[in-house]
């Protein structure tokens, strides 16, 4: 019996079985569907997951949003491309500490300098840290593993995900936050060609098919460190890590300037 042919409980067609048959056929774009006026059929982009790449991945959890569209498109584009593919961590070493419970000190005679990552997002905060806090050495956790350096790159990986800083001089021995994955450069001469790399679309978009998390989300050091990095020639890998180091000493000259003017004015107000 065809849908359009159901009958009530009495023997009667009913009419309004035959509407409901066809705007479910126009919403769902069956090709055998009549054309109802004033229903317009949506839209909907649809994508597929190969068996081979859920197979190759039998380490991962069966979890959607590690296949997100964005990212497969990034992997395809890079494979693409003339240069060869390695993953991060044969470029840089990849730290994430774990969880601590904090003791605040009072003064850098009894603790460390501390900075977080909403710290590193305030442009204010990278001039001059007007409320600096400092972790006591007393706190229960290796304080030497939480310390940043000069030269090394800092991603964030809890809450906003990928956001990558260069950490300069000023900080160098500061403590950061467990929220952000140290990423030590093999070789120097990377650094800049790393921190353009780590935050263009091609990167974020592998960083952010990685999140995971219910309320919160969280990427690990592990991931970060499988993200795929072009193998380029080492003339063009020095040009755009020599580009990318002008432009972060040129920012750093340029927040210099910012805490000098306010440090400036901070004194003309209090005369």
């Amino acid at each position: 019996m065809n849908r359009k042919q159901a009958t009530d409980t009495k023997g009667i067609t009913n009419p309004l079985h035959g509407k409901f048959d066809e705007m479910v056929d126009a919403v769902l774009g069956s090709s055998t569907a009549p054309v109802v006026t004033g229903i317009v059929k949506p839209t909907v982009e649809a994508w597929a997951i190969p068996l081979k790449d859920i197979y190759d991945n039998e380490d991962m959890r069966l979890d959607a949003t590690h296949y997100d569209r964005q990212a497969a498109l990034a992997l395809a584009e890079l494979k693409r491309c003339k240069c060869p593919l390695k993953p991060l961590s044969n470029f840089a070493e990849i730290r994430l500490p774990g969880l601590f419970a904090r003791i605040w000190a009072k003064s850098i005679e009894y603790g460390v300098p501390y900075v977080n990552a909403t710290d590193l997002m305030s442009l204010t905060a990278l001039g001059v840290v007007e409320d600096t806090r400092y972790l006591s050495r007393e706190t229960d956790v290796e304080i030497d593993n939480l310390i940043i350096h000069e030269g090394w790159l800092a991603l964030t990986c809890s809450g906003t995900i990928g956001r990558v800083f260069y950490i300069p001089a000023r900080l160098d021995g500061w403590v950061a936050t467990h929220d952000l994955i140290r990423i030590i450069p093999q070789n120097k001469n990377t650094t800049g060609f790393l921190h353009s790399y780590l935050s263009s679309p091609l990167a974020q978009s592998q960083i952010l098919g990685y999140t995971y998390g219910g309320q919160i989300d969280h990427v690990t050091d592990v991931q970060i460190g499988n993200i795929l990095v072009p193998v380029l020639p080492p003339a063009k890998l020095e040009e755009i890590h020599e580009k990318t180091m002008r432009a972060l000493r040129a920012r750093e000259q340029a927040i210099q300037s910012i805490a000098e003017v306010a440090e400036d004015l901070k004194k003309f107000l209090k005369k």
